[in-house]
């Protein structure tokens, strides 16, 4: 039984983070940059583990429970999504996507902020740790809570070890300045098409 939960969370997990965000993409860029990807990754999996345990606890029933707070959350992700891919659209149009090579203790503490914004300011991280996963959590069992959860927290932690590696190993496709404006016009799309999926999925389940 409890091995039948924790593959529950993991395939959960596994198919929830698998899809890309805000955090994804920060991953992919230091990774691939050569910069503080492992700290970026740590500070990614431990949000992932303290939203998923808030949303356990009943944070995310509550907000499941209230249409106006879940609604706020779905537009405050969509806004979110559209802000993140406008910044880096807009560092495109600029030719400022190359990342700062220096290495200096100051842009090093400037990534690690960024991840810690978007690992829990993240209202699009929200609707899948906290109200998502969690709703699904928090509907079980006690005894079954904890088995649950270490699945998905696991899910969180194999995909960006995954994906910092395999973007590190990808770091000779950036070696020009067009390579990574490329990929932030890349990352301007998805954020637009994540904000609409999420829109449109929001509006579906409240005309249902």
């Amino acid at each position: 039984m409890l091995a039948a939960l924790f593959s529950e969370g993991l395939l959960l997990g596994i198919g929830l983070f698998a899809a890309p965000g805000p955090k994804d993409t920060l991953v992919i860029r230091q990774a691939v940059a050569g910069g503080a990807v492992w700290g970026v990754v740590v500070i990614c999996v431990l949000a992932d583990a303290v939203l998923i345990a808030l949303g356990i606890a009943g944070v995310g029933v509550l907000l499941g429970h209230s249409p106006r707070a879940q609604s706020a959350l779905v537009i405050a992700g969509a806004v979110y999504l559209v802000w993140f891919g406008g910044q880096r659209l807009r560092a495109s149009l600029r030719n400022a996507s190359t990342p700062d090579e220096s290495g200096n203790a100051v842009s090093q503490r400037g990534v690690l902020k960024t991840a810690f914004l978007l690992g829990f300011a993240n209202p699009y991280a929200w609707l899948d740790t906290v109200v998502l996963i969690g709703s699904i959590g928090a509907g079980k069992p006690a005894a079954q809570q904890v088995p649950f959860a270490a699945g998905t927290m696991l899910a969180s932690l194999l995909w960006f070890v995954a994906l910092a590696w395999g973007s590190r190993r990808m770091a000779w496709l950036f070696k020009s300045a067009p390579a990574w404006r490329w990929l932030d016009v890349a990352i301007a799309m998805l954020m637009a098409y994540l904000a609409i999926r999420l829109l449109a999925s929001a509006w579906t389940a409240s005309a249902a």
